[in-house]
């Protein structure tokens, strides 16, 4: 169950919450499987390291710090991050103008961009974005 409290972005709390809404609440994409490790730049504390597993289309798995085998790492500001997250940064944007640098597996990006394209990422992520501040 979801608690109703304001979240810092890309706080643990933050990425606790995204982390316990089920996966049965998101929508499936059997070929969908990418760990991304992330690197918010210009963030209020500096850099922040962060990472997400998805499995099946479905955010599993998020947590503060580096991850081992990655598949992708991106690389962006706090900003563009939470631009991307609020709506405002379409994520094919974000990707071909740099915003976003990402280096890996492209066949992964690809996979990722499947989850984001069919606003599975946003659907889920909509009720903790709507208690998060920056």
């Amino acid at each position: 169950m979801t608690s109703a409290r304001t979240v810092r972005f890309l706080s643990e709390e933050y990425l606790t919450e995204l982390e316990e809404q089920a996966p049965v609440h998101q929508t499936a994409i059997p070929h969908a499987n990418v760990r991304i490790q992330f690197r918010a730049t210009e963030t209020p504390e500096g850099p922040v390291d962060y990472y997400m597993l998805i499995e099946k289309g479905a955010v599993v798995e998020t947590g503060r710090g580096r991850i081992e085998s990655s598949d992708l790492t991106i690389s962006a500001t706090y900003n563009d991050l939470a631009a991307f997250q609020d709506g405002e940064l379409h994520a094919a944007t974000a990707f071909v103008t740099g915003q976003f640098a990402v280096t890996g597996d492209k066949a992964k990006l690809l996979e990722l961009m499947v989850v984001v394209q069919a606003g599975n990422y946003h659907r889920f992520t909509a009720d903790v974005w709507s208690r998060t501040t920056s």
